[in-house]
């Protein structure tokens, strides 16, 4: 009985977790377009230090996404294992 009303606590944490990922997941594309973006410029012809400021965010930008992305699923991961045993 009490497996049922845990239930939707657990769904609502599986959907919390899936659109957080999808989020991480939109901010890695920008990432990796703002990275392909660097690559063209540098085709242009910018200035090598406009092109290492645009390639540096970028890579920035994508370490960053994964570090938080890894923290929360951990996190997500707890309180899923929590409410699930709770």
């Amino acid at each position: 009985m009490g497996q049922h009303k845990q239930l939707p606590k657990v769904k609502e944490q599986l959907l919390h977790m899936l659109f957080g990922t999808l989020i991480f997941v939109a901010l890695g594309v920008i990432a990796v377009v703002l990275d392909m973006a660097a690559s063209a410029v540098e085709r242009l012809g910018v200035s090598a230090f406009t092109h290492a400021a645009i390639a540096t965010m970028a890579h920035a930008m994508f370490v960053l996404d994964l570090l938080l992305f890894v923290l929360y699923l951990v996190k997500s991961s707890w309180l899923l294992v929590k409410e699930t045993f709770q």
